[in-house]
């Protein structure tokens, strides 16, 4: 790190110097112009000649294969890098299917459409205005559709509604989301104005991306969950247990969340996630004398999951407490 003082030159203007070594290897001289990014943080980034988020424009990308997953993973992958316009250019044909599929990946996430899907290349264009885009409110919209797959779970457990099974179709939401998340995280290492339209900073929306991360953790474990209460058949008093559990654990996820988008360590500080010490909670209603039934042991390992992930998430909302927050 260098220091350097401000200067004033004039009645009102500041000036600082900037190190000879960088402006030689940005190959800049005496009288050119330089790019200036001041963001809410208070940071002050200087840029040479390279443009603001380059190469973030369009990305193309070979399709060798003629399964629907060759064309869904790279799009999917593409938005989630942050590019504008995704280019995939088959190196036969693609099918009726890859096309239709790419379609439906465009629909699934958030502000795009395509362009194209013709026998040879598939286009797909990014159309997102960050400045309208909350990055809070997607992690709450994301704890709210897993709250709700967590209550379907519950319900289904305790008999009153019949949706195991069903919980799954709600994935597609949580898959929206966090891919909205990771596109404007990945943007803003690139796109220096990325955070100033997101109306955040850089430590809150790494923030963000991580809990993002460990909330499609979460439904994929509430997923797994169900198929396997679905296998068991956990007996009453087995199932109203998990249920219980399940309550439990709704409830610790809602408050490690709120510490994250508010910022503050006493945020739901009264809820408490305690730990399934191998699982007893489920045993004591299993009639194994000598531990947890082997099938009712995968019920624990998906719980265990879950509450790994939770507080995965604590954690990050008691580091989100130490630094200030700039952010919609």
């Amino acid at each position: 790190m260098e220091t350097r003082k401000i200067q004033k030159v004039g009645g009102s203007t500041f000036t600082v110097s900037v190190p000879k070594e960088w402006a030689r290897e940005e190959g800049l001289e005496t009288g050119e112009a330089v790019r200036l990014y001041t963001h809410r943080d208070g940071s002050l980034i200087v840029r040479g000649r390279q443009t603001d988020g380059d190469g973030l424009e369009s990305v193309s990308l070979p399709v060798t294969e003629s399964s629907v997953d060759a064309v869904e993973r790279p799009i999917q992958g593409a938005y989630e890098t942050g590019f504008e316009q995704i280019t995939l250019r088959a190196t036969e044909s693609f099918t009726d299917e890859q096309r239709r599929a790419a379609r439906t990946i465009a629909r699934r996430l958030v502000g795009t459409e395509v362009l194209a899907a013709d026998a040879d290349e598939i286009v797909v264009r990014a159309m997102l205005d960050a400045s309208a885009v909350s990055v809070r409110q997607s992690i709450e919209q994301t704890v709210s559709v897993i709250t709700t797959m967590q209550e379907t779970v519950r319900e289904s457990l305790t008999g009153e509604t019949e949706t195991s099974g069903r919980v799954g179709d709600r994935m597609a939401d949580v898959t929206r989301l966090v891919a909205l998340i990771r596109r404007h995280y990945n943007r803003s290492l690139v796109a220096f104005g990325e955070l100033d339209a997101l109306g955040i900073d850089r430590v809150a929306l790494s923030q963000y991306h991580r809990a993002a991360d460990r909330l499609e953790q979460i439904a994929t474990g509430i997923i797994r969950l169900d198929r396997v209460i679905e296998a068991v058949e956990p007996e009453a008093e087995q199932a109203r247990t998990v249920a219980e559990l399940l309550t439990a654990r709704r409830d610790a996820l809602e408050a490690a969340t709120k510490r994250v988008v508010e910022g503050d360590a006493t945020a739901g500080q009264d809820v408490e996630l305690s730990p399934i010490e191998t699982g007893t909670e489920i045993a004591s209603n299993s009639g194994h004398d000598d531990g947890v039934d082997p099938s009712l042991a995968r019920l624990v390992d998906q719980l265990e999951q879950i509450d790994a992930a939770i507080r995965a998430i604590e954690r990050i909302g008691l580091q989100s407490a130490i630094h200030p927050r700039h952010q919609q």
